[in-house]
């Protein structure tokens, strides 16, 4: 009678779209539960990743990849991806933020919404709802290089002049997002100014610019490969200190001007540091804070072994993202060293 109850009692929760997971199958990496509708059949486990973007934006298309690799590797688990938009990333924090520590869902948390959590938190820059401390990063799963787009025969010169007479539009994420965190920091540094205009997603952010709504998008790789190798936008700008190669526009390979570092841009002022401008940007798999240590575990086993597996790192490569991992206690305080760098910036462009 109790084996009966028990298999029934694990059946309305797959049902009801629920992981159910055995203490055992966290560690050995398999589940046992069975439906018994199903005539005894194993069940895999409901694992939700809750993309807080769009369909068809970075982070949903690193979260399908992530998912789709995870299940081949680890078929005792069936991965999926929901989409939570709202308020760019705050919606599906809140809303997770607020479950029980047991529930099994996963978050896709992005750098830019633990910045802003910050930021609201310690300067009152917007309302917060949520606790970022319940939110425990496991692993990362995208790395990405902020790219700053204009339209086809702009220059940074150009740009840069805008911004200083008075002043430039941007898009890419909202106000205090870390696209404007990046490119407001560095155009503070230059004595100009930059406003933000908001848009929901990547796609309309870029149709922004090629409306000639805004001046520039920053963005990331991916958002505008196509458009650059169609040669209807131009990278001006790479928010990092490495040589940034990989576009190829129709007159062929492009190096893009970085803002600092070998590749420093000649058109920046080459007496000033414009480091503080890269920010850490893409984000982790997490969890939450209190979860049982052995599911933790067993996700970072899934995350380690999906980095490794050639389709996702070839993946990440094809769309120029960097190949970063992070796991565990390291991306935890990697996440707070790039907090504290945020609001750097922050004082930067604000003048606080």
């Amino acid at each position: 009678m109790k084996k009966a109850m028990k298999a029934l009692a694990l059946g309305m929760f797959a049902v009801l779209g629920l992981g159910v997971y055995q203490q055992s199958a966290y560690a050995s990496g398999k589940a046992d539960s069975t439906n018994a509708a199903s005539g005894g059949k194993s069940v895999r486990p409901l694992v939700k990743i809750i993309c807080p973007y769009g369909v068809g934006g970075t982070a949903d298309v690193i979260a399908r990849k992530f998912a789709q690799v995870a299940n081949e590797l680890h078929p005792e688990y069936n991965f999926i991806v929901n989409q939570q938009t709202g308020g760019d990333g705050f919606a599906a924090a809140t809303a997770f933020s607020q479950e029980a520590a047991s529930e099994k869902d996963l978050l896709i948390f992005g750098y830019g919404v633990a910045y802003r959590h910050d930021l609201g938190k310690k300067y009152n820059t917007e309302l917060v709802d949520f606790d970022r401390t319940k939110i425990l990063p496991v692993a990362t799963v995208d790395d990405r290089t902020w790219i700053m787009y204009a339209k086809k025969g702009t220059s940074l010169k150009e740009v840069l002049d805008r911004a200083k007479a008075g002043g430039i539009k941007m898009s890419g994420g909202n106000p205090l997002s870390d696209p404007h965190l990046a490119l407001g920091s560095l155009i503070a540094q230059e004595g100009g100014t930059v406003k933000v205009v908001p848009y929901d997603g990547g796609a309309a952010q870029k149709l922004g610019l090629t409306n000639g709504e805004v001046d520039v998008f920053v963005g990331t790789t991916q958002a505008a490969q196509s458009d650059v190798e169609a040669g209807t936008l131009v990278p001006l700008l790479a928010f990092s200190d490495r040589p940034f190669t990989g576009f190829v526009g129709p007159n062929g390979p492009i190096d893009v001007p970085t803002v600092a570092g070998p590749s420093k841009a000649s058109e920046l002022n080459a007496s000033k540091d414009y480091s503080g401008s890269i920010l850490a940007a893409g984000g982790y798999i997490a969890t939450h804070k209190g979860a049982d240590p052995a599911w933790v575990a067993a996700v970072e086993k899934v995350a380690r072994d999906v980095w490794a597996s050639k389709e996702y790192s070839d993946f990440i490569a094809s769309i120029m993202l960097n190949k970063y991992e992070c796991y565990g206690a390291d991306a935890t305080a990697h996440l707070e060293e790039a907090c504290q760098k945020a609001i750097k910036a922050f004082q930067t462009l604000s003048g606080k």
